[in-house]
């Protein structure tokens, strides 16, 4: 078999899941050969297969725990003509930290993105870094100007993700500044609600909800300040205002539209912009970015 030049390894979990559609999706729309394997698939190739090809890695330590042969998992990387770590995490956590001491010698960092973390890797790690910006994939590139039917959406905000501490306290600040009370709060422990609604990214229950809806509220689920770009997009899409809610990281003055220090600063922005203004404003921000593709094509020619 021959390899392409270019090829992801990723656990068997859905952890990574929205990670590699995304590099997957930037390398088609730049016209570049992708192979996604597990770590399993990638043991079972023959070293010499390697040899040409680029790999991406995603969570190392958990596809050497589900490759069932550490030994050979690394080896077999090893074959690789270069290595890259693609990584959505804030670099001052642990889990970034550990993803570059796993035994792999990687050759770069890819961070995909809205905001750069060059000064933060360095405090960690000597491993070349390269900023992504998750820009606009060739499925997004229709974003319109303006939502269809703005008076059809009926819920005020929608308030997802995991039931932490900070989207709990978040929900008793929205309470609290008596923000409108037919918004929808949809906490979960685990990826399926109590009543059965599936809320991963990409779903039926989460895009139907969103298209009624005209804010979508998270808050910060991290001990370090960090933008989830994955939760921007896809409520864009879909008509609503992607809203972060945190004060640690609305402190470093990052030129992110939507992000706020309170829900007192959102209500602010709400009754002062309004809906329609705070939606054009997060999708210029998305389609001036430029596309995903550029991107990692930049980012690959410095490797």
């Amino acid at each position: 078999m021959q390899m392409g030049t270019f090829a992801i390894v990723r656990p068997p979990t859905t952890g990574d899941l929205e990670l590699v559609s995304r590099l997957s999706k930037g390398f088609e729309d730049a016209s570049l050969g992708l192979a996604v394997f597990s770590p399993s698939g990638l043991c079972a190739l023959a070293p010499e297969e390697l040899r040409n090809t680029t790999l991406l890695v995603t969570s190392p330590n958990q596809c050497i725990e589900a490759s069932g042969d550490q030994e050979a998992f690394l080896s077999q990387v090893a074959c690789a003509r270069r290595r890259i770590l693609a990584t959505a995490a804030p670099a001052e956590s642990p889990g970034y930290r550990g993803r570059l001491r796993s035994g792999i010698d990687f050759d770069a960092v890819f961070d995909v993105g809205f905001v750069s973390q060059r000064e933060r890797h360095g405090e960690v790690s000597d491993v070349p870094y390269h900023f992504v910006f998750n820009g606009l994939i060739r499925d997004e590139e229709s974003v319109p100007e303006e939502p269809s039917h703005p008076e059809e959406r009926t819920i005020p905000w929608v308030l997802t993700g995991p039931r932490s501490d900070g989207n709990k306290n978040l929900l008793a600040q929205l309470f609290e500044h008596e923000i409108d009370r037919s918004g929808l709060c949809l906490l979960q422990s685990r990826t399926r609600s109590r009543a059965g609604v599936e809320l991963l990214p990409g779903s039926r229950g989460l895009l139907a909800v969103l298209s009624k809806a005209r804010y979508y509220l998270w808050s910060a689920d991290r001990d370090v300040p960090y933008y989830e770009s994955f939760r921007f997009s896809e409520p864009l899409l879909a008509g609503t205002v992607p809203c972060k809610v945190d004060p640690d990281l609305a402190a470093e003055g990052l030129d992110i539209p939507g992000l706020y220090a309170s829900v007192a600063a959102f209500q602010a922005a709400v009754r002062e912009e309004g809906y329609l203004a705070m939606y054009r404003r997060a999708r210029d921000f998305y389609v001036s970015g430029g596309h995903l593709a550029e991107h990692l094509s930049g980012a690959l020619s410095l490797v």
